[in-house]
């Protein structure tokens, strides 16, 4: 039976593929409120796009303000338990109480209550997600001997989250069937979906737990850093400042997709709102086509090179892609969902590892659990920019529900979906420009010997 711990040529696959399942999981736990929450509210719930949109970004206001301090903790708290991996399972546990939360429908009648009611949920599993995703990443560093080893491990995390939204935009038109009509199918099918996030957080947790992390994985110096020093720190880290732009671009960009692509299904094609396969399925199955080439890219060339490329290619093929919805040409919408999804998964690998990259290039700076928690706050911040942009952007075009459909309707829809998610990735091209500069040199993958110790 091969070997699942880590040894010099590499991390055996029973634990590679067991990260993996942790970013399956953690991926069930925010798909289905970026997808499917802006309609559901509009929809079943009611509320006027422009406070559905607030209701997405406000709890996104908390993480900007509160992620870098749980990122800074959460390094304390697993010097205390004795590693990430504990730490990292607490909040698991609570991503997996807060899913049937997210779309319960509470007898209230007051529009701000039921909004305020969202948010608070939002909030609470926004919290868990970020300590979950700031020991998750960290750990990708830590178990790894060299970039090349964490390389691997970031592509098998991508490779979880692309089966994950697979699987879910796949089942969750059969779970709402089958869960009941209007918005009990919803609720049901975040029952369902809480239950195969148990699964996979148990399959990671069971590869995991005795696995060897380096010796100066966690810091206690780093870790104790008062937060105002350490947010000093990353202020003068101008590399990792243009990453977090890039990420808000992305991030918003991605909302913004996301949310206007249940509208543009029904609207622009003309079929079910919440049957997404044909829009996303392409992009998915692309993405996972582009995990082979992810490693090779990243050791042919550095962070930057493959971060601008990819983030060009990604502008320019959504152009396209876009343009398939508008002209509802399906060979165009697979073709070029396809070919967006392998740029979106290179730089999906690329994006993380630039930022441990120039994290790890500032010595003597604050923990790692600050940069990454200043890392998920930017890809929060870009993502509830882009509930805002959404929902802004019907407001603005005048959508209301249940509106016939018109050709003055198709043509605002149309406009919507193709500024939203544009000019956030071009902000993204010009801000790769300035990591560019600022990037630090590529690591060399000579680290093997490091000493391991079990701090997991």
């Amino acid at each position: 039976m091969p070997s699942t711990s880590n040894t010099s040529r590499g991390i055996g696959p029973m634990r590679l593929f067991g990260y993996g399942a942790g970013s399956f999981a953690n991926q069930l736990a925010v798909t289905p409120a970026s997808m499917l929450l802006l309609y559901f509210l509009t929809e079943f719930v009611r509320l006027e796009p422009w406070l559905a949109g607030l209701v997405l970004a406000l709890p996104k206001l908390w993480d900007v303000l509160f992620d870098m301090p749980i990122g800074r903790y959460s390094d304390q708290l697993a010097l205390r338990a004795h590693g990430r991996l504990r730490v990292g399972m607490w909040s698991a546990l609570a991503l997996v109480a807060f899913m049937p939360l997210t779309f319960f429908h509470p007898a209230l009648t007051s529009k701000p209550l039921l909004a305020a009611f969202y948010v608070v949920i939002q909030v609470l599993q926004a919290t868990a997600y970020t300590v979950f995703g700031v020991t998750y990443l960290a750990l990708a560093g830590d178990l790894a001997a060299d970039v090349v080893q964490r390389n691997k491990l970031l592509t098998i995390s991508t490779l979880g989250s692309n089966l994950a939204m697979i699987a879910l935009i796949v089942c969750a038109p059969f779970m709402i069937r089958v869960g009941g009509s209007g918005g009990q199918g919803y609720l049901n099918m975040t029952v369902m979906v809480a239950l195969a996030m148990a699964l996979m957080f148990a399959w990671f947790y069971s590869t995991i737990r005795n696995a060897h992390a380096r010796s100066d994985a966690l810091s206690e110096a780093s870790a104790e850093m008062s937060l105002r020093a350490g947010i000093a720190a990353i202020l003068h880290n101008q590399a990792f400042l243009a990453i977090v732009i890039v990420v808000i671009a992305i991030g918003t960009a991605g909302g913004c997709l996301n949310a206007l692509l249940a509208y543009e299904n029904r609207y622009l094609l003309g079929r079910p709102p919440e049957d997404l396969f044909l829009l996303i399925g392409p992009i998915l199955i692309g993405g996972l086509a582009g995990l082979p080439l992810a490693v090779p890219v990243l050791r042919r060339f550095d962070s930057s090179k493959t971060l601008r490329t990819s983030l060009l290619a990604l502008a320019v093929t959504f152009v396209f892609y876009w343009s398939g919805l508008v002209y509802a040409s399906i060979p165009v919408i697979v073709a070029c969902g396809a070919v967006f999804g392998v740029f979106n998964t290179i730089a999906g690998v690329a994006l993380p590892a630039a930022a441990l990259d120039s994290a790890k290039s500032f010595q003597g700076g604050p923990s790692l659990g600050l940069y990454l928690g200043m890392f998920m706050s930017a890809q929060k911040l870009g993502i509830s920019l882009g509930g805002v942009v959404s929902g802004g952007l019907l407001s603005i075009i005048g959508y209301r529900s249940d509106a016939p459909a018109s050709p003055a309707l198709h043509h605002s829809i149309a406009l919507s979906g193709l500024f939203g998610p544009l000019v956030p990735l071009l902000i993204a091209c010009l801000a790769t420009q300035i990591y560019g500069v600022y990037a630090p040199p590529p690591q060399a993958a000579d680290d093997q010997g490091r000493p391991c110790v079990d701090t997991v």
